[in-house]
C-alpha cells in the first residue's frame, strides 16, 4: 500500500461536507463516481468525528511511517518461515499494519489522543478517496479537452502516445485507490473490538509504550521546552531540524520536516496552557 501524501489535508478539508448531488444527480461532481466516493468520505467522517486537522495530520505522519515497518516485519517474518520449512501466510496490508499495531498503546498518543486501530484506518482510507478524487478530476479535465496530459508540469510536453499510456494508467491508479479506501473500510467493519482489545490487555505491560514516532515528538518537545520557548514556532521547528535532521529525517515521511515538527510545537504549547 502506498504512501498518504503528507501535504493532502492541507488541500482537502477532511470534514469539508460531501455533495450527493442527491436533488440533481446528472450535475453530481463525480458522476458514477460520486456515490462510492460520498460513501467513503461519510463513513471516514463518522469515525473521525470530533477530531480535528491537525490530529489527522498526526496520525498521516505516524502512518507513513508505520506502513513500511508493517512491510518489512512481513517480510523478515516470511523469511524466517521459509527458512525453517513452515508455510507463510499471506497478509493483507490493513492486516500487516494492525499486526504492528498492537506492538504500541494508541490510546496513549498524546498528539493523536484515544485513538484505536479503526481511527487510523478510516485516515488511511480517507486519504486514499482524496487521492482518488483529485486523479479522477484531472482525468475528467483531460477528457473533456481541458489539458493536454493528466499529469501537470513538464509531462504536457509528452508526445500523444505517452498521454495515453498515462491516462490509462491514471485510471487504473484511481480505481485501484477506491478499492484500497472500500477495502479499508470494510476492515475497519471487521474488526472484532473484544478481542483486539482483550488481547492488548494481557500483553500491554511488556508492549513499548511509545513508538519511534512519539519518541521523537517527545524529545523535541523536551528541547523545545528547554531552549527555544521564546522564539516562532517557525523558527523553532527550523532549529529543531537542524539538530536532529537525520533522527527526524529516519522517522517523518513528509517533504516538509520542519513544518511538521512546527505543528507538533504549536499542539504542545496548547496542551501546557
Amino acid at each position: 500500500m502506498s504512501l498518504l501524501d503528507p501535504e493532502l489535508f492541507e488541500r482537502r478539508d477532511p470534514f469539508e461536507p460531501y455533495d450527493l448531488s442527491l436533488d440533481e444527480p446528472l450535475k453530481a461532481q463525480h458522476k458514477e463516481f460520486t456515490t462510492t466516493f460520498g460513501y467513503i468520505i461519510m463513513s471516514c467522517q463518522d469515525q473521525l468525528r470530533g477530531r480535528n486537522v491537525e490530529e489527522l495530520q498526526i496520525a498521516v505522519d505516524f502512518l507513513n511511517w508505520l506502513m513500511p515497518e508493517a512491510d518489512q516485519r512481513h517480510t523478515i517474518a516470511s523469511i524466517e518461515k521459509m527458512k525453517e520449512g513452515k508455510q507463510t501466510v499471506y497478509m493483507t496490508d490493513p492486516r500487516k499494519i494492525l499486526t504492528l499495531f498492537e506492538d504500541y498503546d494508541l490510546e496513549d498518543q498524546d498528539a493523536f489522543p484515544n485513538a484505536t486501530p479503526e481511527d487510523y484506518f478510516a485516515v488511511l482510507a480517507l486519504g486514499k478517496c482524496f487521492e482518488a478524487i483529485e486523479t479522477h478530476d484531472r482525468l475528467s479535465a483531460y477528457e473533456g479537452g481541458k489539458t493536454r496530459s493528466v499529469m501537470e508540469g513538464v509531462y504536457e510536453n509528452f508526445p500523444d502516445d505517452i498521454q495515453k499510456s498515462m491516462y490509462h494508467n491514471s485510471i487504473r491508479a484511481r480505481d485501484s485507490l477506491v478499492s484500497e479506501a472500500k477495502d479499508l473500510l470494510a476492515f475497519i467493519d471487521g474488526i472484532r473490538f473484544a478481542q483486539l482489545r482483550s488481547r492488548n490487555n494481557g500483553k500491554r505491560g511488556a508492549k513499548a509504550k511509545a513508538s519511534a514516532f512519539n519518541q521523537l515528538n517527545e524529545r523535541l518537545m523536551a528541547v523545545y521546552d528547554e531552549k527555544y520557548t521564546s522564539r516562532s514556532n517557525r523558527d523553532a521547528a527550523n532549529r529543531l531540524y537542524e539538530e536532529f535532521r537525520e533522527e527526524i529525517d529516519s522517522v517523518l515521511r513528509t517533504d516538509a520536516p520542519a513544518h511538521r515538527v512546527s505543528i507538533w510545537i504549536g499542539q504542545h504549547k496548547r496542551k501546557i496552557q
